[in-house]
């Protein structure tokens, strides 16, 4: 069987951190070898240094594409990569990896950027869930688009921690009794972290709330903290160690994702929602944006209306009320996640898209 040469260009990459990053190693690290030999020309960086490896990568394209089989761009920024292949490398087959900030971000010079470089540079749009499918349509790309969304490491929780739940409370200052709630995340808008505590943690009894991240909305948070007198339930972590994240996703009771709507700032997948849910949590989450490609209702987890404040008290209260049921229900959750999201299937749809595209020449 000849193995296709496949041309990496990403600006994401460890050993930086995030959810494009991880997606991006995960996704040259899993393609099967013995099918696609891979390239990878990555910046791995903080983005400052984007002001030498875009030219380095537009020239890296420029001289060596030609030699492979297929150009794979791990993001909307990079597109003008695309352009230069199908400039120069006509025969190579261009594919990239859109996530949904890459088409809502309103920049004006970035947005003339994209309608120049973006929509016909690519014969194959990976939309990492179907609501960016549906923006990248809406936006106007017209060429084939497939969602094809990150996997995760089903690897991360096969071993336990060390950390009883009893250590674990004692750690934390958690009252025997309460129900353990926990987000995690960067503290943005859109999360809606500062929504659930203002709305509905005061109306929560025997609940403890854990949220770990930092960002901008952390002074909005803590003064509703301060206001509605809720400083002995709602605990701010900030960042924490790889060690102490996994003894969070393997102590708390309920993984909660409390999204809201945020003009041009959308969830492009949630992939701490389905982390949680493999480690075996109940998870809550908003239905919007692209959350429920990740967690499917009823099968990975539940889904709530946004901003909704009686249908999370409703759920929440439910849980608590039959919590050792609802722990046998999250394993089943848990098993339907590690079959879905495995980065070996994830990749396999990479495999079946990348060699139809070699067959057929096109989708159209």
């Amino acid at each position: 069987m000849k193995t296709n040469k496949v041309l990496f260009i990403t600006r994401k990459y460890p050993p930086e951190t995030g959810g494009m990053e991880n997606l991006c190693f995960n996704v040259a690290d899993n393609l099967p070898s013995d099918e696609f030999e891979v390239k990878v020309v990555a910046l791995g960086k903080k983005q400052i240094h984007l002001l030498w490896f875009f030219p380095y990568a537009l020239l890296y394209v420029l001289f060596h594409v030609k030699h492979y089989d297929y150009l794979l761009v791990g993001d909307g920024l990079m597109c003008m990569c695309g352009t230069v292949c199908r400039w120069f490398a006509h025969n190579v087959k261009r594919v990239v990896i859109l996530h949904g900030l890459d088409i809502t971000y309103k920049n004006p010079i970035y947005q003339f950027y994209l309608k120049l470089f973006l929509k016909k540079s690519f014969d194959l749009f990976i939309c990492n869930s179907r609501n960016t499918q549906k923006i990248a349509k809406d936006w106007g790309i017209t060429g084939y688009t497939t969602v094809i969304t990150p996997g995760i490491n089903t690897d991360v929780f096969s071993t336990n921690t060390l950390t009883s739940v009893s250590q674990f409370r004692k750690k934390y200052n958690i009252p025997d009794d309460d129900m353990i709630l926990i987000t995690v995340g960067r503290l943005i808008k859109r999360k809606g972290v500062a929504w659930f505590v203002e709305s509905i943690m005061s109306e929560l009894k025997n609940v403890t709330y854990l949220v770990v991240g930092e960002g901008s909305e952390r002074e909005t948070i803590e003064r509703h903290v301060e206001e509605k007198k809720l400083d002995k339930k709602v605990k701010l972590l900030g960042r924490i160690s790889d060690k102490d994240w996994k003894e969070c996703y393997q102590n708390a009771d309920v993984f909660v994702m409390p999204n809201i709507h945020v003009e041009d700032d959308v969830e492009g997948f949630g992939i701490v929602a389905a982390e949680a849910s493999l480690a075996g949590m109940i998870v809550v989450a908003s239905n919007i944006d692209g959350i429920p490609d990740a967690i499917q209702h009823e099968k990975n987890g539940i889904l709530v209306e946004s901003e909704n404040a009686d249908a999370f008290l409703k759920v929440l209260v439910n849980i608590q009320d039959d919590l050792e049921n609802w722990k046998r229900i999250a394993k089943d959750y848990s098993e339907f996640t590690r079959k879905n999201f495995s980065w070996v299937n994830i990749c396999e749809e990479y495999r079946c898209k990348m060699k139809q595209l070699k067959i057929e020449g096109d989708f159209k």
